[in-house]
């Protein structure tokens, strides 16, 4: 498999590595000179990654071309492109529809939405897919898993919920914070935080026991996390919450 990446910043990096690091033969990689910083020092780091002369160059020696620039740069970047109907096309562009890129592109070839996150360096992170594409598909289950969706609706609803990334982590650097201000060492507090956390990761690994039953099972009946969990987190945050991902639903649409 040849593969393109046009636009090389934190997703393309991550879908390199969990490329060339992975246990199964490892594919060519055409990367365009967008991100040059970053595509410099993937070809320097992996035998089998080549920095092309533009993006066109990229495409034409792919057989599978991931578009991953910014949505608000992608007229500009994939300006003038010649995509032919062979190809397969791989959409990580945040809020920009298929047939959206296929109007942009003037092509006929297949394009699938994904959304693949930066744990996909590590092959541990689940992509969702829309439509599902055999080719695509098994792409993404040597990094972690597929999880393919029937239509763009539902995709949409699983890109919603992957914007709360940041704000876990910053509610993680607000306890870290709040720590601190009640005399612990910095250093210390981000470290059992980070501890704390990874703990939670890997309870979410095991898939016999729901969501909601590990909340409970990490709660004891009038305990100190039930307490945090029903005042702060309360029915008024929940459907701030809820409100927050409907009105980013509705834009996505």
């Amino acid at each position: 498999m040849r593969i393109g990446i046009v636009g090389v910043g934190e997703i393309g990096r991550a879908i390199v590595t969990g490329l060339c690091e992975g246990d199964g033969e490892v594919p060519e990689v055409f990367l365009s000179p967008r991100g040059a910083r970053a595509a410099a020092e993937l070809s320097e780091r992996y035998p089998s990654v080549r920095v092309c002369a533009g993006n066109q160059d990229v495409v034409t020696r792919a057989e599978l071309v991931i578009i991953a620039v910014r949505p608000h740069d992608r007229h500009e970047a994939l300006a003038g492109l010649r995509v032919d109907d062979g190809k397969i096309v791989i959409n990580v562009m945040g809020g920009v529809a298929n047939e959206d890129l296929r109007r942009t592109l003037g092509t006929g070839a297949p394009v699938v939405r994904a959304i693949p996150l930066p744990a996909i360096r590590e092959r541990r992170s689940v992509t969702v897919t829309c439509p599902s594409h055999p080719v695509v598909d098994a792409l993404f289950a040597s990094l972690g898993g597929a999880l393919p969706v029937a239509d763009e609706a539902a995709f949409n609803v699983f890109s919603a919920l992957t914007a709360t990334l940041s704000t876990h982590y910053a509610y993680l650097t607000t306890l870290s914070s709040w720590a601190t201000g009640h005399g612990l060492a910095a250093e210390e507090a981000d470290r059992y935080v980070r501890g704390l956390f990874e703990g939670v990761g890997r309870s979410l690994s095991d898939e016999s026991r729901s969501l909601h039953r590990l909340a409970a099972d990490h709660e004891t009946p009038k305990g100190l996390n039930e307490r945090v969990r029903t005042t702060w987190f309360d029915q008024a945050n929940s459907g701030t919450l809820r409100a927050t991902l409907d009105a980013l639903l509705a834009d996505l649409k």
